[in-house]
């Protein structure tokens, strides 16, 4: 794969396009950057576009600590010396990134897990910001949107550019894995909710092309969950976790390997929560087990 090609958006609002699209706002050749890719690679490609450009790097944004969203701020900071801003939650996992392996598989990770698609290098979070709101004096603004991780944010820019982190992800990785992560299923809707009421000329998921219709996107995710809530919930018929996660998997078509079976399982057991809380399933306990059982 070739270097990612600098594409302007709006105004002062560029993007660099690769596996998790970053953001560029640039002032005065002063760039803000909104996440920093997947590894040093993609911190490597950013400053040379922002050596080729003429811009200084001053900020990162991260809108939240999953590694495929920080994996290039230990190398840019290190080379820029830029400071680096996050929601606090989110900060704890930046700064400390064995924190995403071992809290996706709830315990210590083991070996197959500490690797840069599950846990970033770590950097230093500077400036600690609040989910919404003027984001340090930058011109950008904050606003919350929780559900796929704790304290999520997404970041606009006064160009009319919505950047939208992970809430959104695109028909073609929906029809291909069907379930993409989830930490909070009630959060999520919310905010599912929330962007359809937000206004923007152009809307910049991560992992889809930006679109100036952010309509139909939501529409398919939303969809998706309510089918795989439906699906969990067919599945629960006095079962343990397993026995559900491998009806899943073959329910669609999902192979395992160390990172899937974090990712998926942690997601299931979030379906789960959600379906307890609403009161669709129990939990019955005996032998050593917990069993998940539908109520109709």
């Amino acid at each position: 794969m070739g270097p990612p090609n600098l594409r302007h958006i709006s105004g002062n609002t560029y993007i660099i396009p690769a596996p998790v699209i970053m953001g560029l706002y640039v002032r005065d050749n002063r760039a803000v950057l909104i996440d920093s890719g997947n590894d040093k690679e993609a911190g490597r490609q950013v400053l040379r576009i922002l050596n080729e450009q003429g811009w200084t790097l001053e900020l990162i944004i991260n809108t939240h600590s999953n590694a495929d969203h920080i994996g290039g701020n230990q190398f840019l900071q290190k080379r820029t010396n830029c400071r680096i801003a996050a929601t606090r939650l989110e900060a704890a996992f930046i700064q400390d990134p064995v924190l995403e392996p071992a809290f996706l598989y709830g315990g210590f990770p083991f070996r197959d897990l500490q690797n840069k698609f599950l846990m970033a290098k770590p950097s230093t979070v500077t400036d600690i910001i609040p989910s919404s709101g003027d984001v340090l004096e930058t011109g950008l603004e904050a606003h919350p949107i929780p559900g796929h991780f704790f304290e999520m944010i997404g970041i606009s820019t006064p160009d009319g550019v919505l950047f939208l982190a992970d809430c959104l992800f695109p028909e073609s990785i929906i029809s291909k894995y069907h379930i993409f992560y989830l930490y909070d299923l009630r959060a999520h809707f919310q905010t599912l909710d929330a962007v359809s009421a937000m206004h923007a000329d152009w809307y910049i998921p991560s992992h889809a092309k930006p679109t100036q219709d952010i309509n139909r996107l939501l529409d398919i995710n939303r969809d998706k969950i309510n089918e795989i809530l439906e699906t969990v919930e067919d599945c629960c018929r006095a079962l343990s976790f397993d026995e559900i996660l491998a009806k899943l998997c073959e329910r669609y078509s999902i192979d395992l390997n160390a990172e899937q079976y974090v990712l998926v399982g942690s997601t299931l057991k979030s379906y789960l929560s959600f379906l307890r809380n609403e009161g669709r399933v129990e939990c019955l306990y005996g032998q050593g087990r917990l069993l998940w059982k539908a109520l109709r």
